[in-house]
């Protein structure tokens, strides 16, 4: 199995994906849609982390989900609240200076949105996420099957992935939304709980 065979499988779909895109103000740019694939190959996946949508702001928009390409300035609100609840709970975190969380993704960490896109109009039509869906289930039970590994899903939209998650193989770690549910997610031990998960699968995490 690799990304090549999941792409090929999935070719149908994903130009059914492009052609709805193609008369749509959208972020990121085409070329970075896909852009996590790039980083992580799927035998080296050791958690998939799912969010819900990319940044909208110019400045943030990045070619991999929660992290951007802006390095030395104030990280997007999401990833802040991420960084927060990490300082909080895991004693060895330490902020990265990139902000691409190019060690997350050396690391084998696969950072993804439910919908890889979304328009510059506000609000996002509510039909969006149903352009996305079939592609993120497919992509979940695809990786679950592969191989061993913990899903981190952040909010709703993520959590309704979970059908789709092979979990004799795989665990899976649900969270509240960094920024819809913060009070909730400040509390949660998200991370704690996906490396206990991670050394039950006989693997480790390093955040």
């Amino acid at each position: 199995m690799s990304w090549d065979d999941f792409f090929i499988k999935n070719s149908k779909l994903v130009l059914h994906i492009y052609n709805q895109l193609r008369n749509t103000y959208f972020t990121p740019p085409l070329e970075d849609v896909f852009g996590v694939f790039k980083y992580v190959q799927l035998n080296e996946i050791k958690v998939v982390m799912i969010g819900d949508i990319p940044y909208k702001s110019t400045r943030d928009i990045s070619d991999i989900a929660f992290g951007t390409k802006v390095s030395n300035h104030q990280p997007p609100l999401l990833l802040e609240r991420i960084y927060a609840n990490l300082e909080n709970t895991v004693s060895t975190f330490q902020r990265p200076f990139n902000h691409h969380l190019d060690k997350w993704l050396k690391n084998g960490i696969f950072l993804c949105n439910f919908c890889f896109t979304r328009t510059i109009a506000d609000p996002l039509p509510y039909h969006y996420h149903l352009l996305w869906e079939p592609f993120i289930n497919n992509l979940v039970h695809y990786i679950s099957n592969d191989h061993s590994v913990v899903f981190m899903l952040f909010g709703s939209k993520a959590i309704s992935v979970r059908k789709s998650i092979n979990e004799i193989k795989s665990s899976v770690v649900e969270a509240p939304h960094p920024i819809y549910e913060y009070n909730e997610f400040k509390k949660s031990k998200c991370f704690c709980k996906a490396r206990e998960l991670a050394c039950e699968l006989g693997f480790t995490i390093q955040w």
